[in-house]
């Protein structure tokens, strides 16, 4: 391998396989993404997780980005969830973004995470004219606040 195939590889960023021949037992942490094609009896936390036809986790699961398309048996957090044709989730989910392909199968309950709402007060101000005002326009506006 060149230099050149080297440095676009490094630029793309790294993801760190887990073969389908291996089990592991306890947690996994990362700061690359992970291709797992093996098992896993622990909970797993990267930045991208992609579950292969063979694999199966047995913890809870937090990434950025999933796609699964083996079994998982635990909760999800994540904000891409992606559950392909092959897979199999049992386990409580939270998500911003849900794609499930047709045959995939997902029992327990699903839950949008909540849209973050700026900082300070976030009820809904409405301003109108006060309906005395007058016609010299020199009335202040009321505020309405909507809960």
């Amino acid at each position: 391998m060149d230099n050149s195939d080297q440095r676009d590889k490094t630029e793309r960023g790294q993801m760190s396989v887990i073969g389908a021949d291996i089990i592991i037992t306890g947690n996994i942490e990362a700061s690359v993404d992970l291709h797992i094609e093996g098992r896993v009896n622990g909970d797993v936390r990267c930045a991208t997780l992609i579950l292969g036809e063979s694999s199966s986790v047995n913890g809870k699961i937090f990434a950025d980005r999933v796609r699964v398309s083996g079994a998982v048996d635990g909760a999800i957090e994540t904000k891409d969830l992606a559950v392909e044709a092959t897979a199999r989730v049992t386990g409580d989910i939270t998500y911003d973004r849900l794609r499930v392909a047709n045959g995939g199968m997902v029992e327990g309950n699903m839950k949008r995470k909540a849209v973050e709402e700026p900082a300070g007060d976030s009820k809904l101000k409405l301003v109108e004219p006060p309906a005395s005002a007058s016609a010299s326009g020199d009335a202040k506006p009321e505020v309405v606040v909507i809960d």
